[in-house]
């Protein structure tokens, strides 16, 4: 049990992520991305994980495994997603064709954690048919593995959580492919992130010194946890709020 707070990427899967509770101050639905981060709280809230839809027994990383994490940690500590399309499996990117978009975002909350290249890898087995098909999407590649990436930053941690699977002998990140419901339901996640802009721009106006040099500090030291935790201390914001805000601060226009 890790005793720093967390930001949290979470499980990869729409089904879970569809039917997980909303965090606090948010609306039950639609829900954010699997991929979205969570509030750091010294508690996490509990959802369902890979690890516990995963065998419990650790497996060692065989050599090819460990390559596919280092690539992946490469390329979200560098933003760059025309390097994490090329470790996704190819049948799932056929799949999703003209909605990049929706793949994109779910790089762009990778991106947004705070990489480091000290990290832990995790391997387990996923049960057989552990991840099957939904309204919202199918898996061209079934995961046949979880990996989790637990990256260190200071005093806090950021985990990433993959599921990875073989297709003609190379091991890739699985994705979903959303259906037409899927896409749906993403319009509406991103109408509601429009608006979440623009209470974190009303609300990076009101932010003076000495706290906003405070937090352009953390910026500066790319401490963005440290930074939320500020925010909501002194401002009594909620989350999303203020990730909205040291994210303006931090001149990233794509959150």
């Amino acid at each position: 049990m890790l005793k720093s707070l967390r930001a949290k990427s979470v499980l990869p899967i729409l089904a879970i992520a569809l039917a997980a509770p909303a965090l606090a101050g948010q609306t039950p639905a639609p829900q954010e991305s699997p991929w979205a981060m969570r509030a750091p709280s010294p508690a996490p809230h509990a959802a369902q994980t890979p690890a516990s839809a995963a065998e419990e027994v650790a497996l060692k990383p065989t050599p090819a495994q460990q390559e596919l994490a280092r690539k992946v940690t490469a390329a979200m500590k560098a933003k760059d997603y025309d390097a994490m399309e090329l470790l996704v499996a190819p049948s799932t990117i056929k799949c999703i064709g003209k909605n990049k978009n929706f793949l994109q975002d779910r790089f762009h909350k990778q991106f947004s954690l705070p990489i480091s290249t000290i990290y832990n890898l995790t391997v387990y087995k996923l049960p057989p048919g552990s991840m099957g098909a939904n309204q919202y999407a199918t898996w061209p590649m079934a995961p046949t593995y979880y990996m989790g990436i637990e990256f260190a930053s200071g005093d806090d941690t950021a985990t990433v959580n993959l599921v990875i699977g073989q297709e003609n002998g190379h091991w890739y990140e699985a994705q979903p492919c959303p259906t037409e419901a899927g896409m749906k339901r993403f319009a509406q996640i991103q109408e509601r992130r429009a608006r979440g802009r623009q209470q974190a721009e009303a609300a990076v106006t009101k932010v003076k010194d000495p706290l906003k040099s405070q937090l352009l500090a953390l910026v500066g030291k790319h401490d963005s946890v440290s930074a939320w935790k500020l925010c909501m201390s002194t401002q009594h914001w909620d989350f999303p709020t203020c990730r909205g805000v040291v994210a303006i601060l931090a001149g990233d226009t794509n959150y």
